[in-house]
């Protein structure tokens, strides 16, 4: 017989009749459905204005933040605070806004805690020319970028870096399109200034016309490891290491890479096929008892070409730097690299729904408990009702075991005819448990990935990406299953079951707490 599920106690009343039951199953099952499509529907466009932080509208600033006697420039937009750098041409701060973030994602916060970091590692989509200049050239005018800005529009910035050096021989300059989101685009535009042909890169040495890199990898709380990513127009492959990462792309195809963690990604693409590689490093701290990370660098690479005299090419790269919001990457086509499933999406979709009805997740989760458990409630019944019938004959079912001990196949045949005698379903008690399997774990799967739920509090619990900082809901998790222990009647389950609930606080107290507020929840409601 099967064992009864005591983590996902049942929401039944034996006294209601199956009509009333069966009614009340249906007519719960309906609203869920409805709450559903209806979540769906609305919270699409409302999920991406919640993603978006509050703030001013866009503002550029031009001034020297560097100390190099150019103007850098200081952008700001409702999610994101960037410095353009005079010195390189390149991002030099890249500050997150909003109420899951008030951080750094370049530079790396890891800089403030004593970490050191190798300067060629510090690359943020750091886009760089492979210049092949006459041998009698020497670099004319100052040194560095001169940063501009063009006529921009309310949801959109551009800020001009254009080069300083070797003006006599080649123009080089970036332009950098920033939206009011996380994506943004940098169109790069080199010029022949001379009258003979440049060539750019060299294919028989290797050497790319242009390189896009990328480091030193992704250091937000809560600092884990990072994967790697290949992407193609369409589809994305996900490596663990960058020597899979270097092996697997070998096939090419690929138009651009990326980085991800649990809450955030780094991506850059480009619209033809490109060469990539990564590579992994140890940052250490000054302190030798502090703990090691691993840092990353991707890259990308553009085969060689050449420009002749007087002409110019424009190569534009699309990127991507911030929180892994679905609807802030479902507008660039990237909404895989979020790993939500379709299940996952809706769910997601329900919990911002609530979100926007009441600003608070940790309700939020409580309510999207419940549907969850309204909409599953007719298979629960169904398993009940199964596993009750089923200890019912139990007695009987022993009785015929005893009889035919040494009769494999008669006691088979006995058991069968009491299964049809008494009309019970051997499997009744699991398949519903079954079905209910692929939205559980969905529902799992989301509160665990949702970044929305970053640094954001509830009740006692300042992060409910984190884990409870008093242990509150593992052990109110732990006595709930021993009470619901206390209700079985079989001696076998109970002694089957009886680790369980230490074994579940071993499994609670280090998980996120947004998770345990959903499995508090729905513990709670099958106690009553």
């Amino acid at each position: 017989p099967p064992v009864k599920n005591n983590s996902l106690p049942t929401i039944v009343n034996a006294s209601v009749s199956r009509k009333s039951t069966w009614s009340l199953a249906s007519l719960a099952t309906l609203m869920g459905i409805f709450l559903v499509f209806g979540a769906s529907f609305f919270a699409g466009e409302n999920g991406r204005l919640q993603a978006q932080p509050n703030g001013q509208l866009p503002s550029v600033e031009l001034k020297d933040v560097d100390n190099d006697g150019l103007p850098d420039a200081s952008v700001e937009t409702k999610a994101l605070r960037i410095i353009v750098s005079s010195k390189t041409g390149n991002i030099s701060l890249y500050y997150l806004k909003g109420r899951n973030f008030e951080e750094n994602l370049f530079p790396p916060v890891l800089l403030d805690f004593g970490y050191a970091f190798a300067s060629d590692t510090l690359a943020p989509f750091e886009i760089s020319l492979s210049r092949n200049l006459p041998e009698n050239s020497a670099p004319s005018g100052a040194q560095g970028y001169t940063i501009s800005r063009e006529p921009s529009s309310p949801d959109k910035i551009v800020i001009v870096a254009a080069e300083n050096s070797n003006a006599q021989f080649l123009g080089f300059l970036k332009r950098y399109h920033f939206p009011t989101g996380y994506a943004f685009e940098t169109e790069t535009i080199v010029t022949n200034l001379g009258e003979n042909e440049a060539v750019m890169g060299n294919a028989q040495l290797g050497t790319p016309g242009i390189k896009v890199r990328y480091g030193p990898g992704l250091f937000l709380d809560p600092f884990n490891p990072s994967s790697f990513l290949a992407l193609k127009p369409d589809s994305q492959d996900v490596f663990d290491d960058p020597e899979k990462f270097k092996k697997g792309v070998q096939a090419g195809g690929y138009t651009g890479a990326g980085l991800k963690t649990t809450y955030f990604c780094a991506l850059m693409e480009y619209k033809d096929p490109v060469t990539l590689t990564a590579q992994k490093m140890t940052v250490k701290s000054n302190d030798p008892k502090k703990k090691e990370f691993s840092g990353e660098t991707i890259e990308m690479a553009l085969p060689p070409f050449s420009l002749k005299a007087k002409d110019s090419r424009a190569f534009n790269f699309n990127f991507y730097f911030g929180p892994k919001l679905l609807d802030e990457l479902k507008a660039i086509h990237r909404d895989q690299v979020t790993d939500y499933g379709f299940l996952s999406t809706v769910l997601l979709r329900i919990l911002q729904f609530f979100n926007s009805i009441y600003p608070n997740y940790g309700l939020s989760i409580v309510f999207l408990t419940i549907l969850v458990r309204i909409m599953l409630y007719p298979l629960t019944i169904s398993q009940t009702k199964s596993m009750a019938k089923m200890q019912k004959i139990q007695p009987l079912v022993q009785d015929v075991k005893d009889r035919y001990k040494d009769d494999p196949q008669k006691f088979n045949e006995e058991v069968l005819k009491l299964y049809q005698k008494h009309e019970v379903n051997p499997l009744g008690g699991c398949l519903p448990m079954f079905l209910q399997l692929p939205v559980l774990i969905a529902l799992y799967n989301t509160i665990n990935i949702a970044v929305e739920l970053r640094k954001t509090p509830f009740l006692w619990m300042n992060d409910l990406s984190k884990a409870d900082p008093i242990l509150l809901l593992p052990i109110a998790i732990t006595v709930l299953m021993y009470y619901q222990q206390g209700k079985v009647s079989d001696p076998q389950q109970q002694q089957m079951m009886a680790f369980m609930p230490m074994f579940m606080f071993v499994i609670t107290w280090s998980l996120p707490s947004g998770l345990l507020i959903y499995w508090f929840t729905s513990s709670v409601i099958g106690v009553f």
